[in-house]
């Protein structure tokens, strides 16, 4: 149990209008609104499924196959990418997988990837650290946070993290996912699963597949209680 979401944030334009279009130009394949979704056939690590989530002028396009590439990979520009979205100045792809032990994050500037940090698990108990370009100013406390070791730790990172009297402790291997949830408050001013505020939903199918007909859904005009995060966060 836990958060799974991965995807990407930025400020998007008030020219959009035809969020379909505009999402199917992010993929660069067509892409089907669909109602909201109330079944686990629905799912962002599909590759066909896609999730967006709007705060404002804070946009977040949650699919799996989107931002895994950005994070995970060595480009250093989101090219196309970036051109689709409008070209914002700030692009923050992200991961925040729990069940999985990954969580990352690479932040690009005009299209430049400045900064990646990921952490992901590796068995038996492990966990890699890859990282490129300097620590962003929302990281600098929890990079030169104290830390103590876990008597009872049997394997992987021991240390657990704290700020001031230990009245914030976060384990090591959950260092890059709470990095990164102060990363995206600090930058677009909400974490999308760790808020009170509820955004618009809108959901996707991209490609020639259309909405299953198995898969039970309600309209996504039903409000969902900001005090209650969504099924999927909690995969």
């Amino acid at each position: 149990m836990g958060i799974a979401q991965a995807g990407i944030a930025f400020r998007i334009s008030d020219s959009v209008t035809d969020v379909a279009s505009f999402v199917g130009a992010v993929f660069a394949e067509p892409a089907t609104e669909i109602p909201l979704p109330v079944s686990a056939h629905f799912d962002i690590r599909n590759h066909c499924d896609v999730m967006v989530q709007t705060f404002g002028d804070v946009c977040f396009i949650s699919n799996d196959d989107l931002a895994w590439p950005l994070i995970a990979g060595d480009a250093a520009d989101s090219g196309r990418l970036h051109a689709a979205l409008g070209a914002p100045a700030l692009l923050v792809a992200f991961c925040h997988y729990d069940a999985r032990g990954n969580h990352g994050y690479a932040i690009f500037e005009a299209g430049r990837r400045v900064r990646t940090r990921l952490q992901r698990s590796r068995e038996p108990g492990g966990h890699e650290l890859m990282e490129s370009g300097t620590p962003r100013p929302f990281e600098q406390r929890w990079l030169a946070a104290r830390h103590y070791l876990e008597a009872e730790a049997t394997a992987g990172d021991a240390r657990v993290f704290f700020l001031g009297e230990r009245e914030v402790l976060v384990p090591g291997r959950e260092l890059t996912g709470r990095m990164l949830q102060d990363g995206l408050a600090a930058l677009f001013g909400v974490c999308p699963w760790e808020t009170l505020l509820t955004p618009t939903y809108r959901f996707f199918r991209l490609g020639a597949e259309r909405e299953r007909t198995d898969a039970p859904a309600v309209s996504r005009a039903k409000a969902i209680p900001a005090s209650k995060r969504p099924w999927w966060q909690f995969l």
